[in-house]
């Protein structure tokens, strides 16, 4: 009882630094990119988005689908850590090297006139490099030791927001706002460099055979994160190419704010990830209560945001970037359900994981982005941006909530989906309890 106990003192404690640090990431952020965004404008803006969706596929391409294969195995056996995590490392980092080029190659096709494009693009995409030390964060997950990775990304934002308040205060012009990603990502990759090696006090190393054996049981998670990045993108690149830059600046202005919720369910999953790991290991049946109470979780918070950010959607518009971005009003009411939609099918990353159905991971960001494409080409031709909005919400309606059913070694996760609801007693009790220790 008292290991019980301690395992899920230390699981509050990381989501509670997990939430601190994304919390104060989305404010920090939203502060400083609405004052960046009001600025530089709809035109400018939209500019710096077009570069960074191109650069957003590709950092989900270095990341090559390892994240939840190697917590796991770090969890269940901790000899492989030097191993593992100095393999992820030089992995990471080659595909990174790679894919800076490709992305430089690809915006001078695409826009081979665009000079300010191709510098401010090269800027963003450096960061990628840097981010590559990502890959230490995976120690601090498996250890549930999040606060050191919390402290390294806050002090990073806070100094890149002081370079961004010094640029907006100078006057500067887009190519500077464009290199504060780099800066970011590189002083991350100093401070988590140092905690790694404070903490854990592990030398890396590379095997080959390991390198294999990554990539084998991370390639489903790798085909299907960069084909969700893809369609989730690609509205952005086609609103660049089909409309204009002032018009994507709209459109990535509610994109940014229908996901800022996100951080929550991203945290409590992050978080809970090797304690379903433990508990799937040795109570079956304690584990699938514990899942459903937070797949049950995830969806009443993501349809409460929903309805919040529907109502006060113009509200937000206005105190976050102003009425120069009214225009992403309709576009933001759309855009929340979609993101609820995306958060619940978030949850199943773990399932799949524990029962190793990841090849379907692969399946569903296929078709997701099979019907998001087809969408896109049709309804960005006829509604222009409100198209693509209505494109992603279709999509992930489809991908995050019903396409489990369709194969039959999935099914059973639909059903312990669906019978979260069966949870909803408990959860009330729980908020009812809390709310009575509140009040008293």
């Amino acid at each position: 009882m008292k290991l019980k106990n301690k395992s899920i003192l230390k699981f509050i404690s990381n989501t509670g630094w997990i939430l601190f640090k994304e919390i104060y990431a989305v404010l920090v952020s939203l502060i400083v990119g609405s004052l960046s965004a009001r600025y530089l404008g709809p035109s400018n803006y939209g500019l710096i988005s077009y570069g960074g969706a191109l650069i957003s596929f590709f950092l989900i391409v270095t990341q090559l689908g390892m994240g939840n294969v190697i917590v796991l195995e770090l969890v269940r056996d901790e000899e492989k850590t030097s191993r593992y995590l100095g393999t992820a490392l030089v992995m990471r980092l080659a595909a990174a090297i790679v894919s800076v080029l490709i992305i430089y190659g690809i915006i001078m096709a695409l826009e081979p006139d665009n000079k300010l494009l191709h510098i401010v693009t090269l800027l963003q995409a450096l960061s990628i490099v840097f981010q590559s030390s990502d890959v230490l964060y995976y120690w601090f997950q498996a250890k549930m030791e999040m606060k050191y990775v919390t402290l390294t990304g806050m002090i990073a934002l806070t100094l890149t927001s002081v370079w961004r308040i010094t640029l907006l205060a100078k006057n500067a012009s887009i190519e500077w706002f464009a290199v504060s990603a780099s800066i970011s990502a590189l002083l991350s990759c100093i401070m988590t460099s140092f905690f790694y090696i404070y903490r854990a006090r592990t030398k890396l190393s590379y095997n080959f055979a390991d390198a294999k054996n990554i990539f084998k049981s991370s390639v489903h998670f790798m085909v299907n994160s960069v084909t969700m990045t893809f369609y989730t993108q690609l509205d952005k690149i086609m609103i660049g190419k089909m409309l204009d830059e002032t018009v994507l600046g709209f459109y990535t202005a509610a994109v940014s704010i229908s996901v800022i919720w996100e951080v929550l369910p991203n945290a409590i999953l992050n978080s809970a990830r090797p304690l379903f790991v433990q508990k799937y290991d040795t109570d079956e049946k304690e584990f699938l209560r514990r899942y459903q109470i937070v797949l049950l979780g995830i969806t009443v918070l993501g349809v409460s945001v929903g309805l919040g950010f529907t109502v006060f959607a113009k509200l937000l518009v206005w105190i976050l970037y102003g009425s120069d971005y009214y225009a992403a009003i309709p576009t933001l009411r759309v855009l929340i359900w979609a993101s609820v939609c995306s958060a619940i099918g978030t949850g199943r990353s773990i399932w799949m994981v524990l029962n190793q159905k990841g090849k379907y991971m692969e399946y569903f960001t296929l078709i997701g982005a099979a019907i998001n494409v087809t969408l896109n080409i049709v309804f960005i031709y006829l509604w222009g941006y409100m198209g693509a909005a209505f494109s992603t919400l279709i999509t992930n309606i489809i991908t995050g909530v019903f396409l489990p059913l369709f194969f039959r070694d999935t099914r059973a996760y639909a059903f312990i989906y669906y019978g979260s609801f069966k949870q909803i007693p408990f959860l009330l009790k729980y908020i009812k309890n809390k709310f009575s220790l509140f009040t008293e």
